[in-house]
């Protein structure tokens, strides 16, 4: 009889951390929330008619995800399969709306539109049939900047479609309609789900964008019951019952995409014939117009003119009294990037070994978990083991890596996919050490990837705003939460758009160099 397999030390040092600040704060929230609050929970969630708030934060996801379908669906397959003019242009600007967290959306269109706003004062009336300040108008900016979620997703899948399955259907006598209809969507099926979970996910656990606009929703009560109250037992409760219907997406999801990956890629195939849009060429074009503008070219235009309205020396003043803040943000997010990029790149080299299989399905917990509800755990769970580090930076970074390193996983993991064994067997058959082989071999290889996959962690981290409320501590504010608090105290006055527009513009570059790595094939999302 053969002895059980040994879990091997790589894979102890990686699973035993990662479930410790994974499945900790999740199981000090059950504790809070089940040992502590107990029958009260009831009575409280009746006074907060929670029901209804549910059924609310659940329309306000489904609008999100269907308003994001109808900007970026179209879009990727007008940039991928048609005429349209300027298509390479508008195919790279497509995706830079992810360069502007949501919240800064909201902030945008609170400059335009709300009573007080821009076009308000201009045409002296309001345009809007419904308040900004409402379900509407949150999901309607969240759509705004989350279709790139589905864009990129959707329009990868365009292009590696195999392109016979098209021609047989014309073959068949099907129209071009009835080929989009009936076999190129659903052959798109398992993307458009995919992103539509993301999408859906982002808009059911948001807070910046639902707090900016006095939508009540569970996020905002987790955190305005935790500042008013100073009690945890209640928020807990809430938060398990925020996770636990988070994972029953996720596994909804499971479900319904487990038998959905379709192999289209034929080897020689050639690429998919563009369809010619005739008369509708411009309107498309209009059409991918106004999505660009109102997601990407109004918010930065509107930022800086809002900027523009402060004096250059109160201005300059400003800036240098938040310059500390810019550098929270900054050495926060280099840090838990190159973390997130080190563990990632142990649990992608080691995958295998006994005790790192585990590892991946704990990151996929922690990167589903929303900000408020880990912020509000791994505060209370670190006070509890860690007091060392409660109140301290290394929180922060930790609340990072749980909701991060997801992608830095799948940046390394397709990154060594793309690595032929033959070259490092080759390397070690002329004498080279595993270590020697890595640094020289490999790494060079496969560090565009590894750059992407940091880049997007850093991006994340930067424009993190939830958990970041909640873990930073005291006076140790980002500049996600200065734009929060000028944002919510005063309104989208000139100094908050100063703050939002250096914000983007640091989130902008790096997030330029990851699309340029995705038109190569070598990002995470390539």
């Amino acid at each position: 009889m053969t002895s059980p397999r040994r879990w091997s030390p790589v894979g102890l040092g990686l699973v035993v951390p990662t479930a410790f600040f994974v499945i900790g704060p999740l199981a000090f929230l059950a504790w809070m929330g089940i040992a502590q609050e107990g029958a009260e929970f009831l009575d409280r969630a009746r006074d907060l008619a929670l029901p209804a708030v549910v059924g609310q934060v659940a329309l306000l996801a489904t609008l999100t995800t269907a308003w994001a379908c109808t900007l970026g669906v179209p879009l990727a397959w007008l940039t991928v399969r048609s005429d349209l003019p300027a298509r390479r242009l508008i195919r790279w600007l497509a995706p830079l709306p992810l360069a502007i967290p949501p919240y800064i959306g909201a902030l945008v269109y609170q400059i335009v539109l709300a009573p007080g706003g821009l076009l308000p004062n201009l045409l002296g009336i309001s345009i809007l049939p419904v308040s900004l300040y409402s379900l509407w108008g949150a999901s309607w900016v969240l759509g705004l900047f989350t279709y790139p979620y589905l864009y990129l997703l959707v329009s990868g899948a365009l292009e590696r479609t195999n392109p016979s399955l098209e021609e047989a259907a014309r073959g068949a006598g099907l129209s071009p309609r009835q080929v989009l209809l009936r076999t190129t969507l659903p052959l798109l099926r398992p993307s458009l789900l995919a992103g539509a979970l993301i999408v859906f996910l982002y808009g059911w656990a948001d807070f910046g964008v639902v707090s900016l606009l006095r939508v009540r929703t569970l996020t905002t009560i987790i955190y305005d019951y935790l500042q008013g109250t100073l009690e945890w037992a209640f928020p807990a409760a809430l938060s398990v019952i925020l996770t636990a219907i988070t994972v029953l997406v996720l596994l909804l999801q499971l479900r319904v995409l487990g038998r959905a990956g379709y192999t289209q890629i034929i080897s020689g195939a050639k690429p998919p014939s563009r369809v010619a849009l005739g008369f509708w060429r411009w309107p498309a074009f209009a059409y991918c117009a106004a999505v660009l503008t109102l997601s990407l070219l109004l918010p930065f235009g509107l930022l800086g003119y809002q900027a523009s309205r402060l004096t250059a020396t109160a201005g300059i003043v400003f800036v240098l009294g938040q310059w500390p803040y810019f550098v929270n943000s900054l050495w926060t997010a280099v840090t838990g990037a190159s973390l997130a990029l080190v563990i990632a790149l142990g649990v992608g080299r080691f995958e295998g070994l006994r005790g790192t299989r585990p590892v991946s399905g704990l990151f996929q917990i922690g990167y589903a978990i929303p900000g408020t509800v880990l912020g509000l755990g791994l505060a209370g769970f670190v006070h509890a083991t860690l007091p060392w580090i409660y109140a301290t930076p290394l929180t922060l970074i930790v609340a990072y890596l749980v909701l991060y390193i997801t992608p830095a996983c799948q940046a390394v993991k397709a990154a060594l996919a793309q690595l032929h064994p033959s070259l490092e067997e080759a390397a070690r058959s002329l004498g080279r050490g595993p270590l020697s082989t890595f640094w020289s071999v490999t790494l060079p290889l496969i560090k565009p990837g590894l750059v992407g996959g940091w880049i997007l962690v850093f991006v994340l981290s930067m424009r993190e705003l939830a958990a970041t409320l909640i873990v930073r501590p005291p006076g140790f504010d980002t500049l996600p939460v200065r734009i929060w608090i000028y944002a919510m105290d005063v309104g989208p006055e000139p100094r908050a758009a100063v703050l939002a527009l250096a914000l983007v513009l640091t989130i902008a570059l790096p997030w330029l160099v990851l699309l340029s790595l995705r038109s190569r094939g070598i990002s995470p999302s390539g």
